[in-house]
């Protein structure tokens, strides 16, 4: 069911397209688009009719990652107890993602920034437009980079490179980010390769597919340290310096 955030399509039969629709946001992640997300890919997992899903965004881009031009963004304001479930929504969409028993493929044009990086990690595959890159500005925020992505960025890129990304906050252009393994393909058009890609995916028997992807995710999977990394972000928005820096950053949003 399309809403007017998300929007989600079957032009072939098993195989599942979900938009992320709020383009005059750059596709930011609103707790909203978090919660639906999440919603969408437990929906996903019980359809045994589907057997690839592509995740991609409108307007010619992926996602601007957490939106945080919401006011609760980082769960200021709120309880103790109730930041932490909040903190918590763009890690539980990450993980449903991964755990989708179907392979699959985020089509990323554009740019893909921060929380975007993670869920584009929690998907299979990755394809890029030429034109596209990645970044991870959480560091020049003052925060972790957190949603549970730091042992799939280290196993896709290795750690030096994981550190670039995320400690250092390096920008990361497409052909980089293929010699790096950060992703599958570059293309002129990532939805159309996605489509061919999910297509020669359902040609090959469902249940043996899946059950390798589970075995691998398993055999690779790291102790879970995104409970604590959401903790973590609770404390650094407690730093003076941290606080600063977002209100600079939120100031040099409003104006553009």
């Amino acid at each position: 069911m399309d809403t007017d955030v998300l929007t989600i399509q079957e032009p072939s039969k098993g195989i599942a397209v979900i938009t992320l629709n709020r383009p005059e946001k750059r596709n930011a992640l609103s707790a909203r688009l978090k919660d639906e997300l999440t919603q969408t890919a437990l929906n996903l997992a019980e359809r045994t009719d589907i057997g690839a899903v592509i995740l991609t965004g409108s307007g010619g881009y992926f996602t601007a990652g957490n939106d945080i031009s919401e006011s609760d963004s980082f769960a200021k304001g709120l309880s103790l107890t109730e930041a932490r479930r909040h903190i918590r929504l763009g890690l539980n969409m990450c993980e449903a993602w991964e755990q989708l028993p179907q392979l699959s493929i985020a089509a990323i044009e554009g740019f893909c920034i921060g929380g975007g990086i993670s869920l584009a990690v929690a998907c299979d595959f990755r394809i890029l437009q030429h034109k596209a890159w990645m970044r991870a500005p959480e560091v020049d925020l003052g925060i972790t980079f957190s949603w549970g992505t730091l042992p799939r960025l280290v196993r896709l890129v290795g750690p030096q490179r994981a550190k670039m990304i995320a400690a250092v906050a390096r920008k990361v252009d497409s052909k980089t980010a293929l010699s790096w393994g950060l992703c599958e393909d570059v293309v002129e058009n990532p939805l159309k390769s996605a489509i061919e890609l999910a297509e020669e995916i359902i040609s090959k028997p469902r249940v043996a597919q899946q059950m390798i992807k589970e075995s691998i995710n398993r055999i690779t999977s790291a102790p879970n340290v995104g409970k604590m990394e959401q903790d973590q972000v609770l404390l650094n928005m407690t730093d003076p310096d941290t606080i600063s820096r977002q209100k600079k950053v939120l100031k040099g949003l409003a104006k553009k």
